[in-house]
C-alpha cells in the first residue's frame, strides 16, 4: 500500500496473517488532542477495530497497566481522556505464533499513514518487538536509519529515543502472559507509560537526541514519582 492511504491494504502480500480479519484504525474525532500513541503488535482474530478493546481480557490488561502507572482509570475511555490513542503495528491478526519481518515492513506503511493523522503527538509507546520494528521501518524511510538501535531487546527497552520531535519509549507487551514471564515487567511498563504521558504534556521543549535518555528503574511505589530525564 502507499503511505497516506488509510482505506485498505491494496494487495494483501503477507502470508502469515489472517487477511479476512483485516481491521481499520478507529480514529478519534479530535485527533489534535492526542499527545501519546501506544502501539502493540496485532489485533485479536475477532477484532472489530485495530485494538478491539471490547475484548474483556485486552481491556482489563490495558487498564491494569495504566493503573500500575498511577492513573486512576476504570475504562478505555478514561485512558483516551489522558490524550492516549491506542493501535497496532500490524492490522491483520497473525495466523501462527509470530510475524515475519516483511509483514511488519509491509504494514508499516499503513502505520505511518495512521501516525500522520495526529499532528500534536509527542510520545509513542512501543509495546514489544513488533512495534519497535515497525517504527524503525518508518524511521528508515524518513531519516535513513533506525530510530532505535538493533540488537538485544532487553537493552533498548527502558530507554528513551527520538524520531524527529517525538519521544519513543520501547517497552514490553502489556499482556498477562508476558508479565508472568518476568516479574518486574509490570513495573517497567508502568514507568514507561508514566514517562511517555508526562513528556507528552510537558510545556518545556526537549532537546533532539537519538540515544538513551534515561535508565530503567524499578518503582517501589504504585506510581513513578517523576519523569526520568
Amino acid at each position: 500500500m502507499l503511505a497516506g492511504d488509510l482505506n485498505h491494504c491494496v494487495d494483501f502480500p503477507c502470508t502469515d496473517v489472517q487477511h479476512g480479519a483485516n481491521v481499520r484504525p478507529n480514529l478519534p474525532a479530535r485527533r489534535d488532542q492526542i499527545r501519546v500513541i501506544m502501539i502493540s503488535a496485532d489485533p485479536p482474530a475477532d477484532a472489530s477495530d485495530a485494538t478491539d478493546y471490547d475484548d474483556p481480557i485486552v481491556r482489563a490488561e490495558t487498564i491494569a497497566a495504566f493503573r500500575a502507572a498511577g492513573y486512576n482509570v476504570y475504562s478505555i475511555e478514561d485512558i483516551r481522556r489522558l490524550g492516549v490513542y491506542m493501535t497496532t503495528a500490524v492490522k491483520c491478526p497473525k495466523a501462527g505464533y509470530g510475524l515475519r519481518p516483511d509483514t511488519v515492513a509491509n504494514c508499516s506503511y499503513y502505520l505511518e499513514a495512521e501516525l500522520d493523522q495526529f499532528p500534536n503527538v509527542r510520545s509513542i509507546l512501543l509495546m514489544g518487538n513488533t512495534a519497535i520494528k515497525a517504527i524503525n521501518e518508518v524511521a528508515i524511510r524518513r531519516t535513513g536509519e533506525p530510530a532505535i538501535p538493533t540488537g538485544s531487546a532487553y537493552v533498548v527497552k527502558g530507554h528513551e529515543y527520538r524520531l524527529g520531535n517525538v519521544s519513543l519509549f520501547p517497552s514490553y507487551p502489556a499482556s498477562r502472559k508476558n508479565l508472568e514471564i518476568e516479574g518486574d515487567r509490570q513495573d517497567v511498563i508502568a514507568v514507561d507509560i508514566r514517562n511517555a504521558i508526562e513528556v507528552a504534556h510537558s510545556m518545556s521543549t526537549r532537546p533532539h537526541r537519538t540515544g538513551p535518555e534515561r535508565e530503567r528503574r524499578h518503582s517501589p511505589e504504585p506510581r513513578p514519582s517523576e519523569v526520568l530525564r
